[in-house]
């Protein structure tokens, strides 16, 4: 072992790498699981109301999986949800002006 690998474990350095790429690892595959299951929701052919319903919730927990975990608001929870909900009220109201139009 280096020296420098010593010194790291010694005052705990290489253990928060360790729970850090972890932590990073476990959400980039949950991200990976639930775009697999966006993709498969997609092929059942599910009426159009329930798969917007559910692409929206799976979007929302994509969301809040990538703000906690890589923009590290995991313990802001006032700042997660308005970065979470700000975006979907901006969409919301593009989404009502734009169906107008339809």
């Amino acid at each position: 072992m280096s020296g420098s690998t010593e010194h790291a474990l010694e005052h705990g350095h290489g253990l928060e790498h360790d729970h850090g790429n972890r932590l990073y690892f476990t959400t980039w595959l949950w991200l990976l699981v639930i775009t697999v299951l966006e993709v498969g929701v997609v092929l059942f052919h599910l009426p159009r109301a329930l798969l917007v319903g559910i692409l929206l919730l799976m979007t929302v927990l994509k969301s809040v999986l990538i703000v906690a975990n890589f923009m590290h608001l995991r313990f802001e929870k006032l700042n997660m949800i308005y970065v979470i909900i700000t975006p979907m009220i901006f969409a919301l109201i593009m989404w009502y002006g734009v169906a107008l139009d339809y």
